[in-house]
């Protein structure tokens, strides 16, 4: 995250969970030694039998646009979609429970659905 303008003040902050996820999928460049990223691990010497043959040479070339190495401004733009898909996904849940009738529960007014806070007159206190 940039402060205030000024790169030297910056924060980089890695995605090292996702740079594992990968290379469990086998990307050797993070350094991780672990499933299809060891050279010595039984996963490995398997896949290169069973699974697709040339997996681990198409992961690990930089010219595919799918396996390429992720850094810290991945790591902010995936929570950047994330928070929006769940503030989105809130307030749809919230509309549609604080609505007097819907389409999808028609007899909602019969449920007694109330807070606490809403007054004497609407079933609070």
């Amino acid at each position: 995250m940039l402060a205030f303008g000024t790169p030297e003040k910056q924060i980089l902050i890695k995605p090292i969970f996702a740079q594992w996820i990968k290379s469990v999928h086998g990307k050797t460049s993070y350094g991780f030694d672990v499933l299809l990223s060891s050279m010595n691990g039984p996963s490995f010497n398997a896949g290169r039998s069973i699974w697709l043959s040339s997996w681990l040479n198409v992961v690990n070339e930089n010219s595919n646009s799918l396996f390429l190495k992720i850094g810290p401004g991945d790591f902010l733009v995936q929570h950047a979609i994330a928070l929006g898909l769940h503030t989105t996904i809130l307030i749809l849940v919230k509309g549609a429970l604080d609505t007097r009738s819907s389409k999808l529960i028609p007899d909602k007014k019969d449920f007694g659905y109330s807070f606490p806070c809403d007054g004497p007159g609407q079933g609070g206190t």
